[in-house]
């Protein structure tokens, strides 16, 4: 019995996101070392953060430990050299994978024959739901 064929634009998205998703995890495994190699060069100083999490504090208290209030969900765009700037960026890519992977997929589906104008257009249309996400335009409580 013959295996089927996979669609090329299918193994074009899994590709994208089985790498993009080994390099996220990368991000995310060296930025804990970096935080903790340099302590005092993190948007939120390791020991303090810890200590408040295991003192049974809310979110809000443990970000007021620092000094200020939580600088939003985006803190790594301006602190990527801090060590939990590098892990949010990791955590960023990990979450939007499938941005790169839709798109290179949409344009597989419009370069091949037939042409898939449905999945073109569905997975332009995702992308952009994932591109207003990750830049903060839509997300939650907007």
């Amino acid at each position: 019995m013959e295996r089927p064929q996979m669609p090329f634009a299918q193994i074009i998205y899994g590709e994208i996101v089985y790498w993009l998703c080994v390099v996220a995890a990368l991000f995310c495994t060296v930025g804990p070392l970096i935080a903790l190699y340099n302590v005092e060069n993190n948007v939120l100083n390791p020991h303090y953060l810890f200590s408040a999490i295991w003192g049974g504090l809310k979110p809000e208290e443990i970000w007021a430990v620092r000094g200020g209030a939580f600088p939003g969900g985006h803190f790594w765009l301006k602190n990527f050299t801090k060590g939990d700037g590098f892990t949010q960026f990791g955590l960023a890519l990990g979450c939007a994978v499938a941005l790169p992977a839709l798109v290179a997929t949409s344009i597989a589906y419009l370069t091949q024959k037939p042409r898939q104008y449905l999945w073109v257009a569905m997975g332009l249309w995702v992308s952009a739901l994932i591109t207003f996400s990750v830049i903060g335009v839509v997300g939650a409580g907007h």
